[in-house]
């Protein structure tokens, strides 16, 4: 399985080096290998061992994107806090904790910190160690509407429609609904009929549900999109009935 899922698009070798050259810094080959894919995105791996326990569980820690150059992180909040000896780079945050870049070695080594627990782990060292520590395994569903949105975004991009619709479905009183429309509107536009008929059914859970936490003129937007694609004229016609009235 490759390492990107999604990304942005490839970093060029001359922003690579005006990033290092501003942070008086050299970034690991591998990650500069990451970064000529994509510049930052969503990894299709989301787990890596661990030698000792952390707040994920007993064996392994998570992991869903990999930062850009532009989203690297040299200083965080949490170090006025608690200072880490030497320099560190973080590439990955969910939430309080943070994988990165340990530049204490001759080579950077790769560390998992969590700053509420105050734990640090060398986790491989060196980042193409790390890389091939990666793997996947599937998030237990029962506990999606508390995930970080990066998290869900990891999901999603890896669903097919029967687990996207699963997933949206108990997501469908989201508190972040812009969040949770675009992912309806992505679905719409998708060229799979299938992928926008699930998008139609959670639209109109949404319609009917919780119209009055939506934003008119994206709904508004998404139901002329379908008007103009002439896909399930009849139910697009009723839904468009319900939210006029």
């Amino acid at each position: 399985m490759a390492i990107w899922l999604l990304g942005d698009r490839p970093a060029l070798d001359s922003e690579m080096s005006t990033w290092e050259q501003m942070h008086n810094l050299s970034l690991p080959a591998a990650y500069k290998d990451l970064l000529r894919v994509h510049n930052g995105g969503i990894l299709a791996k989301n787990h890596f061992p661990v030698a000792e326990p952390t707040s994920y569980g007993l064996t392994d820690a998570e992991i869903y994107t990999i930062a850009g150059l532009n989203d690297l992180k040299r200083h965080i909040q949490e170090e006025q806090d608690v200072e880490l000896p030497g320099t560190q780079i973080y590439f990955h945050q969910d939430g309080h904790r943070y994988i990165g870049l340990d530049y204490q070695m001759a080579e950077a080594r790769v560390i998992y910190v969590d700053f509420e627990t105050l734990q640090t782990l060398v986790v491989a060292e060196n980042f193409e160690q790390f890389l091939g520590m990666l793997y996947f395994s599937p998030f237990n569903m029962n506990f999606v509407p508390d995930y970080p949105l990066e998290k869900l975004e990891q999901m999603l991009a890896m669903a097919n429609v029967k687990k996207t619709l699963e997933i949206l479905q108990l997501l469908e009183d989201y508190a972040a609904k812009n969040w949770y429309l675009t992912q309806i509107d992505g679905l719409l536009h998708s060229e799979e009929a299938p992928y926008r008929q699930a998008g139609i059914e959670l639209l109109e859970n949404q319609i009917y549900y919780f119209r009055r936490k939506l934003d008119a003129k994206c709904v508004d937007s998404m139901l002329q999109w379908l008007e103009s694609q002439h896909f399930w004229p009849e139910k697009v016609a009723e839904l468009r009935k319900e939210w006029e009235d």
